[in-house]
């Protein structure tokens, strides 16, 4: 009976766990989206967790290891003037605690044989506590249709 009082009283132990990983993946969200428009190749792949999954806006080719998304942001942050403007996004935590799901809407821009160029897509992100840190562990993205 006690156990009732207390999720009835609103001092649910879940509630503030699941507060506090919303916090932390949407901050980590926003910190992608920074550290992609300083265009830092090393600084965006610390943001993943080494076995972490990419499935990029601009490439058909899925990136599961830091070679292959290396070769992605080497190409992707080449792009003069890239700036990520995140839109929507809604949030959703496991039970589990500790992974957060991202999706929304975000739009690039960027410099493009001198002129701009705007790509609006979807994005999904996961986002896991590890040791301490919130790490991508998967990221599609998508031009929107």
């Amino acid at each position: 009976m006690r156990q009732l009082d207390t999720l009835h009283a609103g001092s649910d132990p879940y509630a503030d766990s699941e507060l506090a990983c919303l916090a932390g993946a949407k901050a980590a969200l926003y910190q992608w989206a920074v550290t992609v428009a300083r265009r830092d190749v090393d600084q965006v792949l610390q943001l993943y967790a080494a076995d972490a999954i990419l499935v990029p806006t601009l490439s058909n080719q899925v990136r599961d290891c830091d070679d292959s998304r290396r070769s992605y942001f080497e190409n992707f942050l080449a792009n003069e003037g890239l700036v990520c403007d995140i839109q929507v996004f809604k949030k959703r935590v496991s039970r589990k605690l500790g992974t957060v799901v991202v999706g929304g809407l975000y739009t690039f821009v960027f410099r493009e044989n001198g002129g701009q160029r705007v790509v609006p897509a979807r994005f999904l992100f996961t986002f896991e506590q590890i040791d301490g840190q919130w790490l991508i562990t998967g990221h599609h993205s998508s031009i929107e249709a």
